[in-house]
């Protein structure tokens, strides 16, 4: 898949770009139904929800070449070029499940800040593809964005407080070796609330609702965040984030786990056929 002018203009300029019907039903229904396999799987890439639900699961592929096949798609891997600019490779991909009633709400932030944080990536030329696995509407949990944010480069991010009297909670919160702080509904690093009020006010909000088989591109440094799902469906959604060969990890003490920052920057070559049924 090639991406017109017109759509590379929209992305420089907005942050994101939105394409429907990248995947069809038939291979969105078998994705699903790896999806609630694989999220089965006792497993330290399993991240729940407080309420024991499961939030996230990283890296499916590493137990399903069915994801491993997705990931190498020419439909993803090509616009993901053409958006960065250089070839690419997998930094990371993560399930993350939103089920009917109980899904949390993930706060605004910036997901470059993460990587340069807590995995040194030099620079913001990152993206990641989200693939939507439900239908998405204003009741469901979509993404909200902030249109043109990411121009504003990587913000100094909010460092959320500890608990008052909680000493060990934030002495494990600050250590190299914890990573659950950034992938919790607490998350770590959070955009300061005068400077979302400022640019929503000046650029809108958008709720990035869609049909099933849609994929969102989204910037590393673009403004985003969603609300808990209190609707009776669920929204659930596949995230690869493509990297730019020319922005490899550096050696770092106490790396972050493999499945969560992948330290293989092998540019991706895409699967011979384009489909992911047999």
């Amino acid at each position: 898949m090639k991406l017109s002018e017109d759509q590379l203009n929209d992305y420089k300029k907005n942050g994101f770009l939105f394409i429907e019907n990248v995947f069809s039903e038939k291979e969105i229904s078998t994705l699903l139904t790896e999806m609630e396999r694989v999220i089965e799987e006792d497993s330290p890439r399993k991240i729940l929800e407080k309420n024991g639900q499961v939030r996230s699961f990283f890296a499916p592929e590493l137990s399903s070449p069915l994801f491993e096949n997705v990931v190498r798609l020419d439909r993803l891997v090509s616009p993901s070029r053409q958006l960065i600019g250089s070839s690419i490779y997998k930094h990371q991909t993560k399930l993350n499940t939103k089920h009917a009633i109980v899904g949390d709400w993930w706060d605004w932030h910036q997901d470059y800040t993460y990587w340069k944080k807590e995995d040194g990536m030099p620079s913001s030329d990152v993206l990641t593809a989200m693939i939507y696995l439900n239908d998405v509407n204003e009741f469901n949990g979509p993404l909200f964005v902030i249109p043109g944010s990411h121009t504003i480069g990587t913000v100094d991010a909010t460092f959320r407080d500890k608990p008052e009297d909680n000493d060990e909670w934030f002495e494990e919160y600050q250590t190299s070796t914890t990573y659950m702080s950034a992938l919790t509904a607490d998350l770590k690093y959070t955009i300061p609330e005068n400077l979302l009020a400022d640019w929503i006010t000046k650029k809108g909000l958008i709720s990035m609702k869609g049909k099933a088989g849609s994929v969102l591109f989204f910037h590393g440094n673009l403004f985003h965040a969603s609300t808990n799902n209190l609707s009776p469906w669920n929204r659930h959604t596949f995230l690869i984030t493509y990297n730019s060969t020319n922005n490899s990890l550096p050696d770092t003490p106490n790396p972050r786990p493999e499945f969560i920052s992948s330290r293989d920057f092998s540019a991706i070559e895409c699967t011979e056929k384009d489909f992911i049924l047999p």
